[in-house]
């Protein structure tokens, strides 16, 4: 088997055949190698090479005859390519634990968080955290809806400081103080979070309630934190005063330093949070169909972000320019009702469409050939069904937070990358059916919903 040089100039001509963008999403990544009289096309998973038979199959077959003097027959397999110089370096699995350390990122990560006077306050506490200024800051305790950006803050921090930073979810401090009180290894736990950090950053505390022995242990790890001048960092869906279910020696202490809201952005932020989300996915958006974007009273950045990959996703399908008719359109669509599905419904249809499992979705393996699947299944999940964060997490083997990363993965690559959007595409004509449920986020109307133990919600209609 040799590389044929005759996939270039078939690929020359399905340039011009396709259109740029539907080359750039499915026929630059392929591989094409040369098996006598067989042009084998090396696809990367079997959603890409089912979507390529079924899609384009006429056009390649009918692009290979007479190059180079030979009538190919044209094999469309689902094979990944031989590994290159030039091989993007695979993904990370939709882990918190996968946090990057170097400043470029850091610098990333809190240049891509857009400023506004609704969360001016915890942006600047986060930046003299991440320099080590902490100082009356400590404990910084940030507290929002869920997508309003408390994560994307502590990830910064995190960034940063690497590994002088702990970064834990409140389930994942609960499951180890659970475990080393069965096994008899406190001290070795108290090691951990007392002596061995200089900043320790918690979040989703709200999650402790109800667990008295972990709220003990997390109060007397902050006591020791505090007074041996350590910086904390805590996060939750409301403020100490109004968390009931935590012990409120806890609260007091939780509150003992700065507490921020990060509060729903305005219009002008709501316009620069979709410039900055829109240029980094190289992608023009009228400054009318902006506008229309943002002035939609949503719950969250993530249903604001939402709405932008819904026209671009729609633009991109139907090869059509953005204009406010297509965003009008768009959005109607993100706004129709639709009957929830359940996880096992969502899991099923994704597994089925990468040629994996569900057990595979639910293991630890971070092969890139699962972590795709398992972040998108994540995504469809929380689109289409009423379940919690957390819910969806013990579905699928993890935490809450993994989910959430999942999710923030999935929404950045659908305004990047081109193919994803056909993807998604698909798969919410499976998922969604007859229902039209749209993979857009959902809004929320309605007061704002208070957040149980368990991470569901109560009282809050959705549409």
């Amino acid at each position: 088997m040799e590389t044929c040089g005759g996939w270039e100039a078939v690929r020359t001509v399905l340039r011009r055949r396709v259109g740029e963008a539907a080359f750039e999403a499915w026929f630059r990544p392929l591989d094409g190698r040369l098996e006598g009289q067989t042009l084998v096309l090396r696809c990367p998973d079997r959603f890409s090479r089912d979507w390529l038979r079924s899609r384009y199959g006429a056009v390649i077959a009918e692009s290979a005859p007479g190059v180079r003097g030979v009538d190919y027959r044209v094999e469309t397999v689902a094979a990944p390519a031989a590994p290159t110089r030039a091989s993007r370096v695979p993904e990370p699995e939709a882990e918190p634990a996968e946090r990057p350390t170097d400043s470029g990122t850091q610098e990333r990560l809190f240049a891509s968080f857009i400023e506004g006077p609704g969360n001016a306050l915890a942006l600047e506490a986060a930046r003299l955290i991440a320099r080590g200024q902490a100082g009356r800051c400590s404990p910084l305790f940030l507290y929002a809806n869920t997508g309003m950006g408390k994560t994307h803050l502590c990830r910064a921090i995190q960034s940063q400081l690497g590994n002088a930073a702990l970064y834990r979810s409140s389930e994942e401090f609960t499951t180890e103080v659970t475990e080393a009180m069965r096994a008899g290894q406190m001290p070795r736990i108290r090691q951990r979070y007392r002596r061995s950090t200089n900043v320790l950053i918690l979040e989703d505390v709200q999650f402790l309630a109800g667990k008295r022995a972990t709220q003990v242990e997390l109060f007397h790890t902050l006591d020791h934190l505090m007074a041996h001048g350590r910086t904390v960092v805590l996060s939750a869906d409301r403020p100490p005063a109004e968390l009931d279910e935590l012990d409120p020696k806890l609260s007091s202490r939780m509150a003992s330093g700065l507490v921020a809201c990060i509060a729903p952005p305005g219009h002008e932020t709501r316009l620069a949070i979709l410039r900055e989300r829109a240029a980094r996915g190289g992608v023009r958006v009228p400054d009318a169909c902006l506008e229309l974007l943002a002035a939609r009273e949503l719950a969250s950045v993530r249903d604001l972000v939402g709405g932008l990959n819904q026209v671009v996703a729609r633009a991109s399908l139907l090869k059509s320019p953005i204009t406010p008719e297509l965003v009008a359109a768009a959005l109607a669509a993100v706004e129709l009702p639709g009957r929830a599905r359940s996880l096992d419904e969502i899991m099923a249809e994704t597994a089925r469409a990468y040629g994996v499992t569900r057990e595979d979705l639910r293991a630890r393996s971070r092969k890139q050939s699962l972590v795709r699947p398992r972040q998108i299944a994540m995504y469809l999940a929380r689109r289409y069904t009423g379940a919690s964060l957390a819910e969806i997490g013990r579905a699928f083997s993890r935490d809450h937070t993994s989910v959430m990363y999942a999710i923030d993965v999935v929404e950045r690559r659908i305004v990047e990358k081109p193919q994803l959007r056909y993807e998604l595409e698909a798969l919410a004509q499976r998922v969604g059916g007859a229902a039209r449920v749209s993979h857009a986020p959902r809004v929320n109307v309605g007061p704002t919903p208070r957040r149980s133990a368990s991470g569901s919600t109560r009282g809050t209609p959705r549409i």
